[in-house]
């Protein structure tokens, strides 16, 4: 049987924050190896300690995600979850971010076009 990731999170939204897997073995490890690929990978626009609270936020959002995770296939597969689940935060508010104009650049704009 092959294991897909998507069999391990339901669509279900997270219904609470449980911050205590944060003091499960390894989770605190993992976010941080998550953090620092992230922060090497996208250092321009997202630091490390940014990257390893979202990743905290990340495990706390799905904790039960997390420990089932842990408990059936270690560590390694945590990681590229965690990963995953990071990058799809980041990358959206990027395109969120990226969507907007500045006061700065629309200012430019009216005086380059004379309004």
């Amino acid at each position: 049987m092959t294991l897909l990731l998507a069999d391990l999170e339901s669509a279900e939204a997270p219904t609470a924050v449980d911050w205590s897997v944060l003091t499960e073995p390894q989770v605190e490890s993992v976010a941080q190896a998550v953090a620092r690929a992230f922060a090497r990978d996208y250092g321009l626009t997202l630091e490390y300690d940014d990257a390893l609270q979202e990743a905290f936020m990340v495990a706390a959002e799905r904790a039960p995600t997390v420990r089932q995770i842990l408990s059936q296939h270690g560590a390694g597969l945590l990681h590229r979850w965690m990963g995953q689940r990071l990058r799809d935060r980041w990358l959206t508010d990027a395109k969120h971010r990226s969507a907007h104009v500045s006061y700065e650049a629309v200012t430019h704009a009216a005086e380059r076009s004379g309004l």
